[in-house]
């Protein structure tokens, strides 16, 4: 089976890099396909299985996020065409083939990357991605855009802008070691301490987190606070919501989801 990662940033941008062999190793080690000095030296492998495609991670120390999730450590995810793939300052698209791509095709990919509404068609917004007519070129016009909107991986969140709103997504499933409670507040602290902002927590990932870590959250929204700055959350789980009331948050606004929370005041 042949299947491609085509490179979605940097002066690459768009180069698809083909894929035939049944373990493809990222990392730093010589042993591996694809190599940067910037990686560990085995982060993780991209596996071939029953004409399937698997990533899986080596618990390296570094991490692999795919679609804005982090993989855990250790374990291993199957991957779909449109996939995401960030390892280190690297970033790739999986795609299964080269052949031109229906619209209807092209639109399902770029929803799914964008993780936004399908209602909102943002490929009205780049005209060079309607004259493309293979994965490769489709990724090199439209990559930027889904950059900013997606924003970029820092550390344990990923953080970018969309209608003014700084949205912070975490990329941790579970928010519970108080060691890693200490490091998430710390980058939320380096990457936002400026004034007036409006800062949107985006839970999407998050299925487990602990009394400290909401306690953590509140004095992150007290902090803000100081700088002027507003704070709300979205897309929290059902089990997370019931702990969350029983915290206290001090009036921090919950939305549905990031579109309800864009139309809103807060």
């Amino acid at each position: 089976m042949k299947f491609y990662l085509i490179v979605a940033k940097g002066g690459r941008k768009g180069m698809p890099i083909p894929i035939s062999v049944d373990l493809f190793l990222i990392g730093s080690d010589q042993v591996c396909q694809l190599r940067n000095k910037n990686l560990p030296e085995k982060l993780c492998a991209l596996v071939v299985r029953e004409k399937k495609v698997f990533i899986r991670d080596f618990d390296s120390g570094h991490v692999a996020v795919i679609n804005g999730a982090v993989l855990p450590p250790g374990e291993e995810w199957p991957l779909h065409p449109g996939d995401r793939l960030e390892v280190g300052n690297l970033a790739f698209l999986i795609q299964f083939n080269e052949k031109a791509l229906s619209q209807r095709d092209l639109e399902e990919w770029a929803v799914g990357c964008l993780d936004v509404d399908a209602s909102r068609n943002l490929l009205d917004e780049c005209d060079e991605f309607h004259r493309s007519t293979t994965a490769s070129s489709a990724a090199a016009s439209i990559i930027d855009k889904l950059n900013v909107v997606r924003g970029q991986v820092m550390g344990r969140l990923r953080i970018g802008i969309e209608r003014g709103v700084t949205v912070v997504r975490f990329n941790d499933q579970s928010i519970v070691d108080e060691a890693e409670i200490s490091h998430i507040k710390k980058e939320l602290c380096e990457n936002l301490n400026r004034n007036n902002l409006r800062v949107l927590l985006d839970l999407k990932n998050v299925r487990r987190i602990s009394a400290n870590g909401l306690t953590m959250l509140r004095d992150f929204h007290r902090w803000l606070k100081t700088f002027g700055s507003a704070m709300s959350m979205c897309r929290i789980r059902s089990e997370i919501r019931e702990v969350l009331s029983l915290l206290h948050v001090e009036a921090v606004p919950v939305f549905r989801d990031k579109a309800e929370a864009f139309v809103s005041k807060w």
